[in-house]
């Protein structure tokens, strides 16, 4: 937990005009995503969140796992998430609970780019720990 007090954030959009971040190694997937929440970026705490962003064709977050609980709201295109071997078709409004410790993955599989919003309960997005499944097996 961060020691730093915590009060109200307001954050303006322009912070999605900066480029976004993302893996360097492809195998993980084709996705980028822009953290608005995070400490020591911002002065917050147990909370983190941003949004995810898959391409048209390409977009995909390969299957993994991470200890940290994470929510996905949909906000724009249709995808498909898959958690724990069980696949749904998501759009527009649809809100995921990925229980700590699920593998689960996300790929654009409609015509425009797939955004969700993510939140993980943690203070900040270096404690998420990203596992592989591809990179798992191969060890």
């Amino acid at each position: 937990m961060s020691t730093m007090p915590t009060k109200p954030l307001v954050l303006q959009t322009k912070k999605l005009d900066q480029p976004p971040e993302g893996f360097d190694d492809t195998s993980r997937g084709d996705v980028h995503w822009h953290t608005l929440f995070s400490s020591p970026e911002t002065p917050t705490d147990q909370l983190t969140a941003g949004l995810g962003i898959c391409p048209v064709g390409t977009g995909r977050l390969c299957k993994h796992r991470h200890k940290h609980a994470e929510i996905y709201y949909i906000t724009e295109g249709i995808g498909e998430v898959t958690v724990d071997a069980e696949t749904y078709e998501v759009s527009n409004g649809h809100t995921i609970y990925i229980p700590g410790d699920a593998e689960h993955g996300i790929k654009n599989v409609g015509n425009i780019p797939l955004k969700w919003f993510y939140v993980f309960a943690a203070d900040s997005f270096s404690e998420i720990v990203y596992r592989f499944s591809h990179e798992q097996s191969s060890e």
